[in-house]
């Protein structure tokens, strides 16, 4: 008489690795789907890249605009700039009165002394 059945014990063996193998496939399974593939993991760092360089671009346009002050500069010197015109067109027409005088003066006088 054997004191252990080996048939029953090789049948509870195999029932219990096939139970331990499909624990296996399922937590692999499991893994697998939820990894981040190399290509996946490529394809974002390259499309981090390209948003990086837009933002570095962007970066660089913003910091060459004018500011408020470069602003208030500007206008302050069109201010000034419409001041200097103001006068040179006083002056270009106190100028063009007193050549029109002159030049009537030498029409109706013809140069008679």
């Amino acid at each position: 008489m054997e004191l252990i059945n080996w048939a029953a014990a090789k049948l509870l063996f195999d029932v219990l690795q096939a139970l331990f193998m499909g624990v296996m496939a399922a937590y692999v399974y499991w893994l697998n789907k939820h990894r981040a593939s190399q290509t996946a993991i490529k394809e974002t760092h390259t499309r981090i890249d390209g948003v990086e360089k837009k933002v570095v671009n962007l970066e660089h346009k913003v910091e060459r605009l004018p500011d408020h002050e470069d602003i208030e500069k500007l206008q302050e010197q069109m201010a000034r700039t419409n001041v200097l015109l103001a006068e040179i067109s006083a002056n270009q027409k106190s100028t063009s009165v007193q050549v029109n005088r002159i030049n009537d003066y030498l029409l109706n006088q013809g140069g008679r002394s």
